[in-house]
């Protein structure tokens, strides 16, 4: 099981290198003609966090740079739980029993709700005002921050609860499941 994972996982990551390959070229034209930096059209990838860009035009540059921020925030948000969603998927699919699945889901949506908790470890590392005064700004979130956040979740979700055999051993694997994959399948 764990070969299929990691196969699954060796060809979306091989996929997603090629398609960001082929526009990278076009994205880094684009991005010098219209004189941004390439960021803004590219996005950033390292194996450190994830990144995400925000654009906002209002009225004034104060609320413009609160526009892109909010934006980059969602777009972090989005990112944030669809990772969540797909450790636990395939720690459901691993685990194959109905209790722990019950459980593994229970600690996914806590997870969810307090993606906003996870979200204050989240950094402008970026901004470029363009000269039709529209900010762009780049966002970084350690994987390192969302991988100790997550864990605080699971840790805080299971105080509320009598744990059993079966809720610790679920918050373990789901803990590991954390590491592992922020560690392991990186952007």
């Amino acid at each position: 099981m764990k070969k299929i994972i990691a196969a699954v996982f060796a060809i979306s990551a091989v996929l997603l290198l090629a398609s960001c390959g082929s526009t990278k070229t076009t994205a880094a034209g684009q991005a010098e003609e219209l004189n941004l930096p390439a960021w803004v059209l590219e996005g950033k990838r390292d194996n450190t966090g994830i990144y995400a860009v925000g654009a906002g035009k209002l009225s004034n540059l104060t609320n413009s740079l609160k526009m892109a921020k909010a934006q980059a925030r969602v777009e972090l948000a989005t990112t944030v739980k669809a990772n969540v969603q797909a450790v636990t998927q395939t720690l459901v699919d691993d685990q194959g029993a109905t209790g722990d699945r019950q459980d593994l889901e229970a600690l996914t949506e806590n997870a969810l709700i307090r993606v906003d908790t996870i979200l204050q470890g989240s950094e402008q590392v970026d901004q470029f005002i363009a000269k039709d005064e529209t900010v762009y700004v780049l966002m970084y979130l350690p994987y390192s921050t969302m991988v100790t956040e997550l864990n605080k979740n699971l840790e805080e979700t299971n105080k509320k609860f009598n744990r059993t055999s079966s809720a610790a051993y679920t918050e373990q694997k789901m803990a590991e499941a954390y590491e592992k994959y922020f560690s392991e399948n990186k952007n």
